[in-house]
C-alpha cells in the first residue's frame, strides 16, 4: 500500500473507533466523499459543515451493539473503516445495517475493504441477538458488490435512481447476509 507520499505502507490492523478516533476520521470520509460521491448517500457539502464532534458521538454509543471500526497503517493512520449501526426498534433489533465503508484512495485494491468487511461480520455475529446484516451499494461500484457477494452478502432488492448526483441518478443494491447462530 502507499500512503498520500507514495510510500509503501505495511499491512493494516483492524480496531474500534473510539471519539478519539473522530478527527482522523472526518477527513478520511470527507475525501470518500468527494472523490466518489455516487457511492454515498451523504453528500460532501453536507459532511463537511458536520463538526468533529458528531463522529465522535457516532462511535461511543455502542450499547445498542452499533460499532464503527477502522483500519489503520503501521503508522497509525486511519486507512479505512466500517460501521454497523443495529436498529434500536425491539422488532427490528435481530437487523443491523453495514454503512460508511470508506477505504482511502492510497490503500484501495489493497485487500483493505475485505479486512474491514470480514471484522464487522465476526463482530457483528458476537453480539447477542444479532442475526442478519444489511447494506446498500450503488450497482454501478462492481469491485464492491463483488467484495460484499464474496462475503456472502445476497442481493435482495434494486431502487432504481436511488441517489442522484449532479442530475445523474444510480441504482442502489439492497443486500443481506444472515448471521451464524449466537451461542448467547
Amino acid at each position: 500500500m502507499n500512503n498520500s507520499a507514495g510510500h509503501f505502507v505495511p499491512p493494516v490492523h483492524i480496531e474500534i473507533l473510539t471519539a478519539a478516533h473522530a478527527p482522523a476520521y472526518k477527513p478520511l470520509r470527507l475525501e470518500a466523499l468527494r472523490c466518489f460521491p455516487q457511492a454515498f448517500t451523504s453528500d460532501y457539502a453536507s459532511a463537511l459543515a458536520h463538526p468533529v464532534e458528531s463522529y465522535a458521538a457516532r462511535f461511543t454509543d455502542t450499547t445498542t451493539g452499533s460499532f464503527f471500526l477502522g483500519a489503520f497503517d503501521s503508522q497509525g493512520h486511519l486507512v479505512g473503516s466500517i460501521g454497523c449501526v443495529r436498529e434500536a426498534r425491539l422488532q427490528q433489533r435481530p437487523c443491523a445495517h453495514v454503512v460508511a465503508m470508506v477505504v482511502a484512495p492510497v490503500a484501495q485494491r489493497q485487500g483493505v475493504g475485505r479486512l474491514l468487511i470480514d471484522a464487522c461480520i465476526a463482530r457483528a455475529a458476537a453480539v447477542p441477538g444479532l442475526e442478519q446484516l444489511t447494506l446498500t451499494v450503488t450497482t454501478s461500484n462492481a469491485h464492491a458488490v463483488r467484495l460484499y457477494e464474496r462475503a456472502g452478502f445476497l442481493a435482495y432488492g434494486l431502487l432504481p435512481r436511488g441517489i442522484v448526483v449532479e442530475g445523474v441518478g444510480y441504482d442502489k443494491l439492497y443486500m443481506v447476509r444472515l448471521l451464524p447462530a449466537s451461542p448467547h
